[in-house]
């Protein structure tokens, strides 16, 4: 939460010239309502298997595909399995701190409503930054911008000859 995924995401499918896709805005258009509203109404447990879902539709789909996930996709073992299997997994890394100053005003947060919504952010990074750091690659965004991120992806690519 806060990484930069979404930005990041759809500044490397223009530098790459391949089709993006954030996987909230898909669960949004498959269910009718914002992500705030699914969990509100429905609970978090659903908004997950709807992500999966939105997931496994992505990961079907021909082409070459920019994906940026909700930071609790990778709490499901089948999800990480998918993107794993899928194509090349990076982990957009800051320091919590950093982290929390991208997201504090936000209120499309669901998972912020809480009585200390600094002491849940720092709880949900916590027990989310181990399952974070089995991704292939990280790339830290604490101190670069948008585009700089999306080249240190795009030169790990080439390393690696993915590119």
């Amino acid at each position: 939460m806060g990484a930069g995924k979404t930005r990041v995401g759809g500044a490397l499918s223009e530098k790459l010239g391949m089709d993006f896709s954030d996987l909230d805005s898909e669960v949004e258009k498959a269910a009718g309502r914002s992500v705030r509203d699914i969990f509100e109404a429905r609970g978090e447990a659903v908004f997950r298997k709807m992500e999966t879902r939105a997931l496994e539709d992505v990961c079907r789909r021909s082409g070459a595909t920019v994906v940026s996930t909700g930071g609790g996709c990778v709490l499901s073992p089948r999800n990480r399995e998918l993107m794993n299997a899928s194509g090349e997994v990076f982990y957009l890394e800051a320091c919590v701190d950093a982290l929390w100053e991208r997201v504090r005003d936000k209120s499309s947060r669901p998972l912020l409503d809480a009585e200390d919504p600094y002491g849940k952010f720092r709880e949900l990074f916590a027990s989310r930054k181990e399952i974070y750091e089995l991704a292939a690659h990280a790339v830290s965004t604490d101190e670069s911008g948008v585009g700089e991120v999306a080249d240190g992806i795009i030169e790990i690519l080439k390393k690696n000859r993915r590119l």
